[in-house]
């Protein structure tokens, strides 16, 4: 799934979590079984959507950078010297 696939899902997963939810004859919300369920795999989807969408704009950067003659340099991090950074 691309980024726009997950978003989708997860747009779907929440609305069918909310379809499960109403109030009661007292007019506490009650929720039906399985809309936790629905919710959590909304929020997987919902990640998985901005992750995916992260990686393309990456992957983008980097396939226009090569078609105007430039190779990005890839970076790595040395988590010791960033926390480092931050600490001092």
């Amino acid at each position: 799934m691309n980024a726009a696939e997950h978003f989708k899902k997860a747009e779907e997963l929440a609305a069918a979590a909310n379809g499960q939810v109403h109030r009661s004859v007292t007019g506490e919300l009650r929720a039906d079984d399985g809309v936790s369920h629905l919710a959590a795999l909304a929020q997987v989807h919902a990640t998985l959507a901005l992750t995916a969408a992260t990686a393309d704009a990456t992957s983008f950067k980097r396939e226009l950078a090569r078609a105007n003659g430039v190779e990005l340099e890839r970076r790595t991090v040395d988590p010791a010297a960033f926390a480092a950074a931050y600490l001092d």
